[in-house]
């Protein structure tokens, strides 16, 4: 699989991207950015950038691969990344003290202006063993919201798995 060359364009342009996230522990900040692309295309002019064939995108704890990323930018600050594959994977830890989040879907939108995930077709969400599956998953970060559907033909339904919680230290001593 080679890998592309990014130009400073290119690589300012994915640093915005990538810095800005809500996502990310602090340290993935001033982590280096490497993407791996069979093609890239960055338009000034439009301020799209497209990656294709086997894209992966790694920065800290991030990983993103997919069949093809697509950054939109307007005056130089990124609003929205478009990820698409068969599915397409996000990954990300948030906080240091939290688990991998891991995201799957057949598209994954990114909207940084308003700071909202939405997965579609084929869409799960997974952390520190929660799942989340259903055909349609929205998630606003700043709210803190996360909103599942199931298919308009109800042929896949919304699936959520919570792991049993530990018990704490008194509830151990108290059934022994």
């Amino acid at each position: 699989m080679p890998t592309i060359k990014l130009f400073p364009p290119l690589l300012c342009l994915l640093g915005v991207f990538l810095n800005t996230t809500a996502l990310a522990l602090p340290s993935d900040r001033q982590a280096t950015i490497t993407v791996e692309a069979d093609r890239a295309q960055l338009n000034e002019k439009t301020g799209i950038t497209d990656y294709q064939g086997s894209v992966i995108i790694k920065q800290g704890s991030l990983l993103i691969e997919a069949d093809q990323v697509t950054i939109y930018s307007t005056d130089g600050q990124t609003n929205k990344i478009i990820c698409v594959g068969k599915p397409a994977h996000y990954q990300q830890q948030p906080k240091p003290e939290d688990g991998l989040v891991n995201a799957h879907g057949n598209t994954i939108e990114y909207y940084l202006d308003t700071e909202t995930i939405t997965l579609i077709k084929n869409a799960s969400l997974e952390q520190q063993g929660s799942t989340l599956k259903g055909d349609h998953i929205n998630y606003d970060i700043k709210a803190e919201l996360v909103e599942a559907k199931g298919s308009a033909d109800s042929q896949q339904r919304v699936h959520m798995v919570i792991p049993a919680s530990k018990p704490s230290a008194d509830e151990q001593k108290d059934g022994d």
